[in-house]
């Protein structure tokens, strides 16, 4: 079974639902590209930085994942952005983001990146796409953030999908035998049903990383209302009058003349 299908994630359900049929896509491949495409993340416009945070998150994707699903390496943005804060010739940095969110592994450690950045340099999150749930994680942490009236925006809340198979292995004629030591190491085996502590196990983990989702958020002082954060997006207008973001932007120039005025001399 593909290794997405068992660990927490930060995304939304319909990206995730694509994410499950191009991993069962990935059969069809017997000889993947022999390299992943390159990187070269910050790019520089009259002295401001802008670091593009496009498609599923994830911490060191493999090439399936980058070829099929998209992915963007969090590591590779997190090199940008830490050259981005030691470019004499950066005065600002608009985080260009197009992304339904991505794996919880990863997104605290990047945002603690952009909160860093942030205290040296201003740092503004824009999007004309989505800026969803590990994305938004990640843009939190900027001093400004913007998208269009058609963005989507939010989804603060964690997803961990597990896939029941014991009844399909039943009509297959198949028993799984399981040995394991430790109640919880049995979770996520295909053909083998969760048992009532490991729900609730797994329910706590979800929760425990749902408060640390929701603490960052409120962290840089945005007056968001509960009933914002139970996992929904917003159009751009809504994201704004819940307070998820400052405003909002016809387009990403637009947001690059207002950068270019208050920050470059």
């Amino acid at each position: 079974m593909h290794s997405l299908y068992h660990q927490p994630w930060l995304i939304t359900p319909e990206a995730h639902a694509a994410m499950r049929r191009a991993a069962r896509a990935c059969d069809l491949f017997s000889d993947p590209p022999a390299e992943p495409p390159d990187s070269d993340l910050l790019q520089i416009e009259n002295g401001i930085g802008i670091i593009p945070i496009t498609g599923v998150l994830m911490k060191r994707p493999d090439i399936f994942s980058r070829v099929l699903l998209g992915a963007a390496d969090m590591d590779e943005i997190s090199e940008a952005i830490n050259e981005a804060g030691d470019r004499e010739d950066v005065q600002a940095v608009l985080l260009d983001i197009d992304s339904p969110g991505g794996t919880v592994t990863g997104t605290p450690e990047l945002a603690a990146a952009v909160a860093a950045l942030s205290r040296a340099k201003y740092v503004y999150a824009f999007s004309d796409g989505q800026m969803c749930s590990a994305a938004y994680w990640i843009a939190s942490q900027a001093d400004v953030i913007f998208s269009t009236p058609s963005a989507r925006v939010g989804s603060i809340g964690v997803l961990l999908p597990m896939l029941d198979e014991t009844e399909a292995f039943k009509q297959e004629g198949l028993k799984v035998d399981l040995f394991a030591a430790g109640k919880y190491k049995s979770v996520g085996v295909p053909g083998v049903a969760l048992t009532d502590d490991q729900r609730t196990w797994l329910q706590s983990m979800i929760d425990e990383i749902n408060g640390e989702f929701q603490a960052a958020v409120l962290a840089r002082g945005r007056a968001i209302d509960p009933a914002a954060m139970e996992g929904q997006d917003f159009s751009g207008q809504k994201a704004f009058e819940n307070s998820l973001t400052a405003g909002v932007m016809l387009d990403r120039a637009t947001v690059l003349t207002k950068m270019q005025a208050r920050h470059v001399s």
